[in-house]
């Protein structure tokens, strides 16, 4: 049933705030519970309804937008991937590549706000399709999450949450139309699995990154620094790409995308914006369990194989450098059937990011989910995290960091191991 505006606003909370402490007020205009019958055009752009595409956007070539892949039902929002190779695609060329093949779809809020509490509750499309919640305005480009569902070829895609800002302040200046900030962190299970509750908290000073309640980010604008690009007032985006750094899409064929499961579920987009009267609940820290996890006393606490201890951390002071097939390891205390998340920065020199590439790795092992890792490949300190729970039985884990490849070197700092709250 369709709730009357004024129940909306007094009934729904933030997921991560339910009690309300800090007076969010939700933003009607650009907030939305899908329980109609049609999507709402009063709030909503459809891409490519009546031959309209806001910002001139058809879609990512081979790609495009199309109106009746867009749907209301059962309480939700439905963007539905197809492989239509005798639809009359656009003969717009985009980036070199023709669209062709595969149509999807996209809305965007005619309504803007500026600076607020961001939240979804969604399932992500099982195939080589991008869903993605996002929002655009003057200068800058906020992706809360760009899932990719390609579970089959690349199953840790699938369960990458992906949160970036993309530059679009000055024409031709180096930086633009590209992504300057990224945050990713590997869940436990693929996006395309279940629903989750995805937000962010986006203020002047800082953003918060949230997946079913538990923070795993607090980046401050000062982290940021001049890749913080968002100050003017966002659209709110909802759509399905074909992401040619994710497969290549001459590969593709109609077996990718069968018949209408290929479908990016949204139940609801929910924005709130502070109150005069809202106060900024501060966090409480966890505990970072791992010890000496910034080597401020060498590598003490750590067992070393091809690795040493320099002085060329994130902040100019100790990390530890690993050679071709070198090792870090801490074994950790914790406490049975709890969620944890690990993260660490890293940076490897020996890459130019074009056609010399080495990899290290970052992961967990004895948790009695197998051993958990991901991938660094930045010839810059990039920070990468992942989760795991502990079995009922498990009190004590190893967590490590490792490269791999020939000629690989990689230097290392600033490990954190949380537990969930």
């Amino acid at each position: 049933m369709l709730l009357p505006s004024l129940v909306l606003a007094e009934t729904l909370n933030p997921h991560t705030d339910p009690e309300n402490r800090g007076a969010w007020v939700l933003v009607e205009s650009v907030s939305d519970e899908f329980d109609g019958t049609a999507v709402d055009t009063q709030k909503w752009y459809i891409q490519g309804a009546e031959g309209h595409y806001e910002n001139r956007f058809v879609g990512r070539a081979p790609s495009q937008f199309v109106p009746d892949n867009v749907s209301v039902e059962e309480g939700c929002l439905k963007i539905t991937t197809r492989w239509q190779p005798d639809f009359d695609f656009s003969e717009k060329v985009k980036d070199g590549v023709n669209y062709e093949n595969i149509t999807t779809g996209a809305v965007i809020s005619k309504a803007t706000f500026q600076y607020g509490y961001m939240e979804t509750r969604s399932k992500a499309a099982k195939g080589p399709i991008s869903s993605s919640f996002w929002t655009t305005g003057k200068g800058g480009e906020l992706d809360v999450f760009e899932h990719w569902g390609d579970v089959a070829r690349r199953p840790e895609s699938a369960k990458r949450y992906h949160t970036s800002f993309h530059d679009w302040r000055v024409p031709r200046r180096e930086t633009y139309s590209k992504r300057i900030w990224t945050n990713t962190h590997q869940l436990s299970s693929p996006v395309t699995d279940d629903f989750h509750i995805y937000a962010l908290e986006w203020d002047p000073d800082y953003i918060k990154i949230y997946i079913d309640g538990r923070m795993i980010r607090h980046a401050t604008r000062e982290e940021i620094g001049d890749a913080w690009v968002v100050d003017q007032a966002q659209k709110v985006w909802l759509d399905c790409e074909v992401f040619p750094w994710e497969v290549n899409a001459k590969l593709l064929s109609a077996s990718d995308y069968p018949g209408d499961d290929v479908v990016f579920v949204t139940d609801y987009v929910r924005i709130w914006q502070r109150s005069a009267h809202s106060v900024r609940v501060p966090d409480v820290p966890s505990e970072n369990l791992i010890a000496n996890p910034d080597f401020d006393a060498g590598a003490t606490g750590w067992k070393l194989e091809a690795a040493s201890v320099v002085a060329d951390g994130i902040d100019g002071t100790a990390a530890i450098a690993l050679e071709h097939r070198g090792r870090i390891e801490q074994t950790i205390s914790l406490k049975p059937d709890t969620l944890y998340i690990l993260s660490a920065w890293c940076k490897l020199p020996g890459t130019n990011m074009k056609d010399v590439w080495h990899n290290a790795y970052l992961g967990v092992s004895g948790h009695s989910g197998g051993t958990v890792k991901v991938k660094y490949f930045h010839n810059t300190y990039f920070r990468r995290s992942l989760e795991f729970r502990t079995a009922h039985d498990v009190t004590e884990v190893t967590i490590f960091f490792e490269t791999g490849g020939p000629g690989a070197t990689a230097l290392v700092d600033a490990f954190e191991l949380y537990e969930t709250r």
